[in-house]
């Protein structure tokens, strides 16, 4: 198989047989709608991105095999590459453009596949939509093809970016076709992406709040800290730590209960924000006001050292380790450290910063991809993420999440 000669029948049904029979045994699948019954490609599917099976649990639904444009550095695993390279998936590199996509996007047009696009650029933190990526307007405006919309429900709550291992519980998938092949000719960019964000909008306590589905684990609270990572009671960054159903600040005792409906239950304070979602905002609020105030350097300096491995690559070859060490922040740049180097790496130097799962920092910084693998569970790929953020708002830049 490739973008040009997608699966037989015969061979489609014996690899999404199997996965589509474990996933409906992981979760209670419905399909609430499905507009691909009957239409030919080649068209595209736009969907939210909230759970590593995302890919799988739409292509189990969907009679054609999807051609997903996937993430570049997916292509860096030599085993993955031949596996991603069979099933026809076409790589991009995140946050950054590349013609190479947009070829091979309008091969896998003109051969009548269906094309797969999450159009966030990665999968959400806390059940809301990211913001979409501005050039997707352009690649739909370009193909001229159906767009469906799917649009996964329960996906977060079953297994939170955050999170360790699956919980079962409902899934709801729909596929609404939202437009037909000419629609968008004389639409503007800005009219295209108006569309599909409100066409893309989702919140998944909000749906939540509707269905009070529960999704069961034996350690529900496991690893919050990777997404919250300031105490909402004594406001210190740093001191958030998760136990089965509970999540506690170190530094003043502060506890709450996180429940199989995916919100918080007060303990012992009040509670402060009911959901992630709720509490990443004031976080991030907070990060904002505070992260460059004197008197909080040995706060944020405390906070902002973790255990990391260094790995880099070039001209797309597979990562190779630099070496074991610490990641420290110093103001506008970071250092990595250990017994025999120190590596610093500029800010607002670094370009496509991402994370890939939950633990992998990549950036591209002097011709070379880096890759900052936070190796122990409970460190914060986001935390350092979103100080890059923070500081790459001086210059008018925004990145990935």
């Amino acid at each position: 198989m490739s973008i040009e000669k997608k699966p037989s029948k015969l061979v489609q049904h014996m690899l999404l047989g199997p996965i589509r029979a474990f996933i409906n045994l992981r979760s209670d699948i419905q399909v609430v709608r499905n507009d691909t019954k009957g239409l030919k490609p080649p068209y595209v599917i736009l969907s939210n991105h909230v759970n590593n099976w995302d890919p799988l649990i739409l292509n189990s639904y969907v009679d054609e095999p999807i051609c997903y444009i996937a993430g570049e550095p997916l292509f860096r695993h030599p085993f993955l590459k031949h596996v991603l390279n069979y099933v026809g998936a076409i790589r991009k590199t995140k946050f950054t453009n590349d013609t190479s996509t947009i070829r091979n996007v309008l091969k896998a047009k003109k051969h009548g596949r269906v094309i797969g696009v999450f159009p966030e650029g990665n999968r959400n933190w806390d059940g809301y939509n990211e913001p979409l990526i501005y050039s997707t307007s352009k690649l739909v405006k370009l193909l001229d093809v159906p767009v469906v919309f799917a649009k996964i429900k329960g996906g977060y709550l079953s297994h939170p970016r955050w999170g360790d291992g699956h919980r079962k519980g409902k899934i709801e998938l729909t596929f609404e076709q939202i437009s037909d092949q000419g629609d968008f000719i004389n639409a503007s960019i800005e009219d295209i992406h108006n569309r599909l964000t409100e066409a893309m909008h989702h919140d998944e306590m909000a749906w939540q709040r509707d269905h009070k589905n529960q999704y069961i684990s034996k350690h529900p609270a496991h690893y919050l800290e990777r997404l919250l990572f300031v105490c909402p009671h004594c406001q210190t960054p740093g001191y958030m730590y998760s136990n089965k159903d509970e999540f506690r600040c170190l530094n003043c005792n502060y506890l709450v209960t996180y429940t199989p409906e995916g919100h918080f239950e007060s303990i012992n304070q009040p509670t402060y924000h009911l959901t992630p979602y709720e509490w990443k905002n004031w976080q991030l609020q907070f990060l904002r006001e505070n992260l460059f105030r004197d008197d909080l350097v040995n706060v944020w300096g405390d906070c902002l050292k973790d255990p990391v491995k260094l790995y880099v690559s070039y001209d797309q070859q597979p990562f190779k380790l630099v070496g074991e060490g610490t990641l420290t922040w110093n103001n506008q740049q970071f250092d990595f450290i250990n017994s025999k180097d120190q590596i610093t790496f500029s800010i607002h130097q670094a370009d496509g910063i991402n994370i890939q799962f939950h633990h992998k920092l990549d950036f591209l910084y002097h011709n070379a991809f880096y890759r900052l693998v936070f190796y122990q569970p409970r460190s914060s790929a986001y935390k350092w993420l979103q100080v890059t953020k923070q500081i790459k708002k001086q210059e008018g830049v925004s990145h990935g999440t």
